[in-house]
């Protein structure tokens, strides 16, 4: 990781800098993949009040952090904002965990398994059939239906035999 600390309006301290890079190589155990933190320390002076400003740029894999705190003092002001930085990587990484969870979810309950099997067959009767005839086929066939297309209507009709043994017939407008 590289880490970079610049000062700005504040003159440059090896300790202050220690303890900011120190901050930010913490932050590896939240998010492993940094690849670079830039830190810009700065001091400003208000209504005749100091106060530490403290800026990150944080780079990884997939994600770009940038943060700013103050506070009255330089070191709180890193301390907040390193606060700031692990609330978003940690939100971030609920996110990502909350996005596999739903995509495993989808892939687990598919829509392919709500779709049901469906076998396309070409097994009805071309050629136009009287009832009697449909009967007759279908009892020789020893299945449960029959799909034909009626000599006297013109019209598709379907013969199923009921769980009474009997036969039923469904055909639009006889």
């Amino acid at each position: 990781m590289n880490i970079a600390v610049t000062f700005k309006h504040i003159g440059s301290s090896d300790a202050v800098r220690q303890y900011a890079e120190s901050k930010v190589l913490k932050l590896e155990k939240y998010l492993n993949n940094i690849m670079e933190a830039h830190i810009t320390l700065s001091m400003e002076r208000v209504e005749h009040k100091e106060s530490g400003i403290a800026q990150i740029k944080l780079t990884a894999k997939n994600l770009t952090i940038n943060a700013e705190e103050k506070s009255s003092d330089i070191y709180s002001a890193v301390d907040l904002l390193m606060e700031k930085v692990e609330a978003q990587i940690k939100k971030h990484k609920e996110k990502n965990r909350r996005k596999e969870y739903e995509d495993k979810a989808l892939a687990s309950t598919g829509e392919e398994e709500n779709i049901p099997n469906i076998e396309i067959r070409q097994d009805y009767e071309k050629h136009p059939l009287g009832i009697e005839e449909a009967v007759q086929k279908l009892k020789k066939r020893n299945e449960d239906f029959i799909i034909f297309k009626d000599k006297v209507s013109s019209k598709i009709s379907f013969i199923f035999k009921g769980e009474d043994g009997n036969f039923s017939l469904i055909a639009p407008d006889l």
